[in-house]
């Protein structure tokens, strides 16, 4: 996209990465709006200018994770209360439902990514190895240059070139998805938030064998009518000895480790699914969950949508 007209960049931005009020700002040069973009599954990344001072409001809190890289001049950004002035050797980070501004200098070009958030954090709950009790907390500005995020960014600018190729392997189906995990995984070990110090870690505690049994029966019957009491009972503990040891090893009680489980399950079978002939009723009713109300409500903290749109979409 390349435009002098306000209004067409602002669609055409909005279409890309979120929806937004773009304005000029003072007597600048006039606009000169130009965008390249490319998505890989729930990653997607674009060099975006605008040629002029600009200010870019949401009005709604985002809904996705992004990361914004100038490549030549500044920003002053804020995501809630947070701010930081980013340059080529500091971005700027927004999380989920936060509203996000940006001050945008006529000479900056940035290299913005736009991570999916159910698809982020689904790659640390794998990372992870069991669901995450809390949402990811990312610090809002990224040092660029860490060796850390040096190899990031070496991985972003890699897909950018790449999509320029025609014949790519990058293009090739089983290579993008690998490509996709590869910045979502970076990403995660690149940059701090609440679980980096977990993710660091040497290695992870063993599990006692008791609790592994319990989280492996969790994983393979979540469509069971399981209670702490049954688990308890078919990996031969007693139900105190449960909780402490999911309390202890996995960081959450034993039924909370099964809605969530529940909760991912049902997430990808309504990204399957035909909604001319599944409803949400239906999946939430296999999976366990007999209110469809308090289905709902966990599902949209966990997953920032309603489960009707995940089926629509």
């Amino acid at each position: 996209m390349r435009t002098a007209d306000v209004d067409q960049a602002r669609e055409a931005v909005a279409k890309i990465f979120t929806p937004h009020r773009l304005e000029l700002l003072g007597s600048t040069a006039p606009l000169d709006a130009r965008l390249e973009a490319v998505s890989f599954g729930s990653v997607t990344t674009g060099r975006l200018r605008y040629g002029s001072d600009v200010h870019l409001l949401n009005l709604e809190a985002l809904e996705s994770y992004f990361v914004n890289i100038p490549l030549a001049g500044y920003t002053e950004s804020r995501s809630g209360n947070a701010s930081v002035v980013s340059t080529p050797e500091r971005a700027a980070v927004f999380v989920p439902d936060l509203p996000g501004e940006i001050r945008w200098q006529a000479d900056c070009t940035q290299l913005c990514v736009k991570f999916d958030r159910v698809a982020l954090e689904l790659e640390l709950e794998g990372l992870l190895g069991r669901p995450a009790a809390k949402p990811i907390s990312f610090v809002t500005s990224m040092d660029l240059t860490t060796a850390v995020s040096q190899s990031w960014l070496a991985a972003v600018t890699l897909l950018e070139r790449e999509h320029h190729r025609s014949d790519s392997v990058v293009l090739q189906p089983p290579a993008a998805a690998h490509f996709e995990h590869l910045l979502l995984t970076g990403f995660l070990l690149a940059h701090t938030h609440n679980y980096s110090a977990t993710l660091l870690e040497a290695r992870p505690r063993a599990q006692p064998r008791a609790v592994k049994q319990a989280v492996d029966l969790i994983e393979s019957e979540p469509e069971a009518p399981l209670t702490a009491s049954e688990i308890a009972r078919r990996v031969g503990i007693s139900v105190r000895a449960l909780q402490e040891g999911f309390k202890d090893y996995v960081g959450m009680p034993p039924m909370t480790y099964l809605r969530e489980v529940r909760l991912a399950r049902a997430h990808d079978d309504l990204r399957r699914a035909d909604p001319g002939i599944v409803g949400v009723a239906d999946v939430a009713t296999r999976w366990g969950f007999t209110h469809l109300g308090r289905f709902g409500v966990a599902y949209r903290r966990k997953f920032g949508v309603a489960p009707s749109r995940t089926l629509r979409s």
